[in-house]
């Protein structure tokens, strides 16, 4: 029943989100989905790797195929490589077998999540001063 309330709660916060609020949800879901496989990896839980290594590609495999190059030109392409470079790094983290591979998309994806969470902190301000 705890579930069923959650993943309702979920989908209400996505359906009312801002497209900056959704990436900065997605950048969070990558993020615990890497720490997830970090610590499947540590107890050697191979099942749990592959789900949540899965969904951490996923996640950034969406956000890199959602890229739009016309709007965002250079910053789109330095994107690219970035999100090309953790994929990269969450493939050979799952074929080797070895955590510290999840360091470097880890840490790409809290220091771009912040910068998101920064862009919807300011969309916000203009709304909470027009009230």
């Amino acid at each position: 029943m705890v579930a069923q309330y959650a993943q309702q709660y979920q989908q209400t916060q996505i359906l009312t989100s801002s497209r900056v609020q959704i990436v900065v949800l997605l950048y969070d879901a990558a993020i615990q989905s890497i720490e997830l496989t970090r610590r499947a990896i540590e107890t050697n839980n191979y099942r749990d790797k592959a789900r949540f290594i899965g969904r951490a590609i996923s996640i950034v495999g969406e956000l890199d195929s959602v890229l739009d190059y016309e709007q965002g030109g250079e910053i789109a392409k330095s994107l690219h490589r970035l999100y090309d470079y953790m994929l990269s790094e969450l493939v050979e983290a799952n074929a080797k077998h070895v955590s510290a591979r999840l360091d470097g998309p880890a840490r790409c994806l809290t220091t771009l999540r912040e910068a998101w969470r920064e862009v919807a902190a300011q969309q916000q301000a203009p709304l909470a001063l027009a009230r």
